[in-house]
């Protein structure tokens, strides 16, 4: 039996290829990555458990998060408007208020997060 796989945030998904399969990628806590391919078929079945989980879940927080592997800022070129591109995903486009608001909380985040103890891996 292969060692089991400490999933902490889901980093991509896509279809395979040939579009017979959904493609999960899972990080753990050292950022090492592991993906899993399901036949649509099982993914299909997999969908109202997971669903019919999260509902009934009292854990605090309790919500798989993705990390992009990249993103990109810009800004349109006929409109007033900041993009923000993660990954493969098609770019948001935010208003300039929306922007700076944005600009200004990921700020603060970032400061109260690098502020927090690492969490304890067992």
């Amino acid at each position: 039996m292969s060692k089991k796989f400490g999933a902490q945030s889901l980093v991509e998904t896509r279809l395979s290829n040939d579009q017979r399969c959904l493609e999960l990628t899972f990080a753990d806590a050292s950022g090492a990555r592991q993906m899993l391919s399901l036949p649509m078929s099982l993914a299909t079945d997999l969908a109202p458990v997971l669903l019919s989980l999260a509902k009934n879940s009292t854990a605090v927080g309790a919500c798989l998060t993705k990390v992009p592997s990249a993103f990109s800022v810009g800004h349109a070129t006929y409109q007033r408007l900041v993009l923000i591109k993660f990954d493969d995903d098609p770019p948001y486009a935010l208003n300039l208020d929306d922007a700076r608001m944005l600009s200004r909380q990921l700020s603060d985040e970032s400061e109260t997060a690098a502020c927090r103890k690492a969490p304890a891996l067992q």
